[in-house]
C-alpha cells in the first residue's frame, strides 16, 4: 500500500507525445534525476497508481516519457493533465531544496540575503537570492563554496569581485 505521505508532487502530464503512448511531463520542481526502471506516481479519482518509466528522452525540464501499460494515444488522454508524485525517500539527503532559506554571506562583504529558489542551469545550480532590491543568481560552485552550516541554515562564500553587481 502506498503511503500518500511519503509522496511529492513534482509535476503534471502535459500532453500525449505520440500516437503509441508517449507523453510530455512538465516538471514543477527539479529534485532528483528522473531514471528509467523508476517509478512514478499519477493521481487518478484521488488514487496513486504507480507507472514505471520505460522511457526518458528529451528536454529535462519536460522529458518525453514511455510509460509501462500506457502504449496507445487513448490511453495517454486518461493520465492527461493527472499530478505527477515520486517517492521522498528517492530524494538525496543534500537535496537543492534543502538550501531554501538559507542565509547566504560572503566571507567579505557580510549576509548578501535567503536563498528565495534553487535554479538548475547545465553548468551549475544557482542560488535566487535578493540582495539590494534585485535578485542576484548565484552559482552554487565549489569554488566558491567556504562552508555550509545545515544547522545555523547558512552559506558561507567567497565570491569574485563584482559578481553581485551582474
Amino acid at each position: 500500500m502506498i503511503n500518500k505521505d511519503s509522496l511529492i508532487s513534482i509535476g503534471y502530464i502535459s500532453r500525449p507525445h505520440s500516437y503509441k503512448g508517449d507523453v510530455q511531463l512538465t516538471l514543477e520542481r527539479k529534485i532528483v534525476p528522473l531514471k528509467r526502471d523508476d517509478f512514478l506516481f499519477i493521481k487518478i479519482q484521488g488514487q496513486f497508481i504507480p507507472y514505471k518509466m520505460i522511457g526518458i528522452k528529451g528536454k529535462d525540464d519536460e522529458p518525453i516519457l514511455t510509460l509501462e501499460f500506457i502504449d496507445t494515444f487513448d490511453k495517454t488522454e486518461e493520465i492527461i493533465a493527472k499530478e505527477v508524485f515520486t517517492d521522498k525517500e528517492v530524494l538525496p539527503e543534500e537535496s537543492e531544496l534543502t538550501f531554501i532559506g538559507f542565509q547566504v554571506i560572503d566571507k567579505y562583504l557580510g549576509s548578501i540575503g535567503i536563498v528565495q529558489d534553487i535554479v538548475e542551469m547545465p553548468q551549475q545550480l544557482m542560488l535566487l537570492v535578493p540582495y539590494n532590491g534585485e535578485l542576484k543568481y548565484i552559482p552554487l560552485v565549489d569554488d566558491f563554496i567556504d562552508y555550509i552550516s545545515p544547522e545555523d541554515k547558512e552559506i558561507v562564500l567567497i565570491l569574485p569581485d563584482g559578481l553581485l553587481e551582474i
